[in-house]
């Protein structure tokens, strides 16, 4: 990713973040000189300068030419920075009030017990799963391939769940032949690693609709995870390892479903794995 294109996600349109990424690397210079490295129109550089410096992002030595200059690398992100939490806070309290005024703060549809949404980005799905998590009120049950990405991502979360009472079990499924490795202690205390039992250590044999579970959770959420929160909401992270972008997480609400899908794991998990 270009530098343009960090500045852009702090706040700047693409004019101001091309001036300001010129400024960087020329150093003091008119709007002449930030015209033709970025390659923008002369009176675009001159509008866009004009508004960091009003922003107080870079600064402005009076004259002909009129010289700009930006700070330094660091004074700028933080200034962007505070900018942006001012921003952001100023958001939340908008939208809030107007959640308030429109159809009330509950996030499910109104009137309607049975949804599915639809999250898309992996920072996005990490997100949500972490506020799943933080708004759980009795059980957590997440189960998922090796390694946990998404379930590590959520650790500080789960950790805190488990603190104000919250029955938290998030399991990592591996393959006989492979180790644990790169995890910390702290991370395997707080999630539960396990593999499938071998043969002769199963006290019954594995049932052909069970053995498809079990690889479902070793291969296909090898990357994703499944989530059950309060046995009534179900999160199913779909990640193929491609590209994050194309990360999704459905969240979905079905009466009495994510109960039966929590039995359903732990009778296999009793039955055919042990734990590391």
């Amino acid at each position: 990713m270009s530098s343009t294109e960090h500045l852009m996600r702090l706040g700047l349109n693409s004019n101001e973040a091309k001036a300001l990424d010129a400024l960087m690397a020329l150093g003091p210079s008119g709007a002449a000189d930030v015209h033709r490295f970025s390659g923008m129109p002369r009176n675009k550089a001159y509008e866009s300068l004009e508004r960091l410096a009003s922003r107080g992002i870079i600064e402005v030595q009076p004259g002909r030419p009129m010289l700009y200059r930006a700070s330094g690398a660091k004074m700028v992100i933080d200034s962007l920075t505070e900018s942006y939490g001012r921003e952001a806070k100023e958001a939340l309290e908008a939208l809030e009030e107007r959640q308030e005024t429109g159809r009330g703060d509950s996030p499910e549809p109104q009137g309607d017990s049975t949804y599915a949404w639809m999250v898309k980005g992996e920072q996005a799905v990490k997100r949500r799963l972490a506020e799943l998590i933080y708004e759980a009120k009795e059980d957590v049950f997440g189960i998922g391939g090796y390694p946990p990405k998404y379930l590590l991502s959520a650790k500080t979360a789960l950790k805190a769940a488990s603190k104000r009472g919250v029955v938290v079990r998030p399991i990592s499924m591996i393959r006989p032949t492979q180790d644990v490795v790169g995890v910390s202690n702290e991370d395997k205390s707080v999630i539960e690693f396990r593999t499938v039992k071998s043969s002769p250590t199963l006290r019954v044999r594995i049932q052909p609709h069970d053995e498809k579970i079990i690889e479902g959770f070793v291969n296909t959420t090898g990357a994703g995870s499944m989530v059950i929160v309060d046995e009534t909401l179900a999160f199913d992270i779909i990640d193929d390892g491609s590209d994050p972008r194309k990360v999704s997480g459905i969240l979905m609400k079905v009466p009495g479903i994510p109960r039966i899908q929590k039995a359903t794991v732990e009778r296999i998990l009793a039955l055919y794995t042990r734990r590391l």
